[in-house]
């Protein structure tokens, strides 16, 4: 089983990376959506990886951190929520915002993911509870040491108060569909200071929806 990937990156189609390693070969790897602006083609890039073997082909999904990681493995253990769906929620949440989505039963950062519905988040707080005491995850409210601080791209012109929350909500926009630029925009204009990503996840796509005069 493949455990990690090292190498450049070749090429971007939707949230699929291409990591050409030392060797030449190319590997497809599936990322979240917040770390498409920070893996520019022609970048090196390190990533740990959850490797699904299935009859129809195998499947790479890569994270910056052994808890994005964990936390990934954990979610896709839930009834009725598959790989897919697991890259959602890891486009809009890291860690500790999850962990307190589900520690203050925040059904409607949930449901603000694609394909979330409220019975799907409702069962994910539920079922996740337990998961994150057994973690030892329920006190977490910062990133974990593991992530160096000068790992993080800050996207210019946006809050450098929230840097990692904006930088989460404009990888969710991306994986919606919207341009960058767009998100960035939308991210902009509606940030004030404390937001969560959730939160300016859900304000930018009313930006975003509501029609121009």
């Amino acid at each position: 089983m493949i455990g990690s990937i090292r190498g450049k990156v070749i090429g971007v189609e939707g949230l699929t990376v291409l990591v050409e390693t030392p060797s030449g070969l190319g590997y497809e790897v599936d990322v979240p959506g917040k770390y498409l602006t920070q893996f520019p083609e022609g970048a090196e890039c390190f990533l740990y990886v959850h490797h699904v073997v299935r009859e129809d082909g195998e499947l790479l999904f890569g994270f910056k951190t052994q808890e994005e990681r964990l936390l990934f493995r954990e979610v896709i253990k839930l009834n009725g929520v598959g790989p897919r769906m697991g890259m959602a929620l890891l486009s809009v949440f890291d860690l500790p915002s999850f962990v307190a989505t589900i520690r203050d039963e925040r059904i409607n950062a949930l449901t603000a993911v694609p394909g979330v519905g409220k019975k799907t988040a409702e069962r994910i707080i539920v079922e996740m509870r337990d998961r994150i005491k057994n973690l030892h995850w329920e006190n977490l409210t910062s990133v974990p040491a593991s992530v160096s601080e000068s790992s993080a791209v800050v996207t210019p012109q946006l809050p450098q108060s929230s840097a990692f929350e904006c930088e989460d909500a404009i990888g969710a926009l991306v994986s919606l569909g919207y341009k960058e630029n767009q998100a960035m925009t939308a991210v902009r204009a509606v940030y004030t200071e404390g937001m969560k990503a959730e939160q300016i996840i859900v304000a930018a796509l009313q930006q975003l929806n509501t029609p121009k005069r």
